[in-house]
């Protein structure tokens, strides 16, 4: 990885905290950008699948990474739905390429092979494993397991880097131990969380049984092999913050003494162009057209949440809450 890529990145969030830091106005550092809704799997708890399949010309993605860059983003996460369903996906990154973002993306791996050759511009990529071939056909369907490993050693041969997202569903240390175990032998990292509730992007509410006894037990588990030296991507204050919250039927909410840095140092675009503060705020309020309204300048900080256990969310809100050890860990992951 460029260390002048990281260099940019590094100046931007350091605007993006400055700004937070002094209740400033929005500069956003790092978009995430759905360019897909569609999937060719249908994971338990995604709606992705089942929601407006319209996608965006490429006049109009090369329009909104224009306009991401006057923002001041360097960094953009090319996600979906699977993005490799894009027959024009390899031009979307070209595109992404000529405004010099750093470029990360997550995929299913699934249709890997067909790009494996022209991905030279992807700088990180993330994808799933859930556990075991098992568990992991369980939560994301009928697939090739091996295929997906088979890509994670392709990627991983090629020098770059790679983390596999599991969602917690089921709190079971044995299958965390076999992420670890095959986490230590591919050369990658893990990083794990929580199964989140109730919003646009997933697919189900909260069951009306909730084990927090186990679930507490399941993240103390990850905290102390995180000490060890385990190789979970998954920041420590992280994990802390999740095992201190109170209800974990309840994904956000929002507390009038906390702002989030969604929004602030960080956003979320749909396929149709529309950002907001984060995926988990699409559909909890009312977003900003990238095609023709500036989010600096029209966002207007609120956010329908302030505190959450969301995955990447939380990641991204403790380098606002907690910057030193959370950059800290994310150098680590580079």
């Amino acid at each position: 990885m460029e260390l002048f890529k990281i260099a940019q990145i590094a100046s931007a969030y350091g605007q993006s905290l400055v700004s937070f830091g002094i209740d400033g106005a929005p500069r956003p550092f790092s978009a995430s950008f759905a360019v897909s809704n569609r999937c060719n799997i249908h994971c338990s708890y995604c709606n992705f699948p089942n929601m407006d399949p319209t996608e965006l010309s490429l006049a109009d993605i090369k329009t909104i990474f224009v306009r991401l860059k006057k923002m001041g983003v360097k960094r953009v996460n090319l996600m979906g739905g699977e993005p490799l369903l894009r027959r024009d996906f390899l031009e979307i990154v070209d595109l992404a390429k000529e405004q010099d973002f750093f470029i990360s993306m997550n995929t299913n791996l699934l249709l890997y092979e067909k790009y494996k050759d022209k991905l030279d511009h992807i700088d990180y990529f993330f994808t799933s494993l859930d556990g075991n071939a098992e568990s992991h056909i369980a939560n994301r369907g009928k697939q090739s397991y091996d295929k997906i490993l088979s890509a994670i050693r392709d990627i991983v041969n090629r020098k770059k880097k790679l983390i596999a997202i599991c969602v917690v569903t089921d709190p079971d240390i044995a299958i965390a131990e076999y992420l670890l175990d095959l986490a230590d032998k591919e050369k990658i990292l893990i990083h794990f969380q929580p199964e989140c509730y109730d919003t646009e992007i997933v697919q189900r509410s909260a069951p009306n049984k909730i084990e927090s006894h186990r679930i507490r037990g399941f993240w103390n588990y990850l905290a102390n092999r995180k000490r060890r030296g385990a190789p979970i991507s998954t920041s420590l204050e992280y994990i802390k913050y999740i095992i201190e919250w109170n209800d974990y039927s309840i994904s956000s909410y929002y507390d009038k003494q906390e702002k989030c840095g969604a929004g602030r140092g960080y956003i979320f675009i749909d396929a149709a162009g529309v950002a907001f503060p984060c995926g988990y705020t699409k559909g909890k309020m009312e977003g900003i057209s990238l095609l023709t309204r500036d989010w600096n300048t029209q966002f207007d900080k609120l956010t329908p949440c302030t505190k959450c256990i969301v995955g990447p969310m939380l990641e991204f809100n403790l380098l606002f809450k907690k910057p030193i050890s959370s950059v800290m860990n994310a150098l680590a992951n580079i």
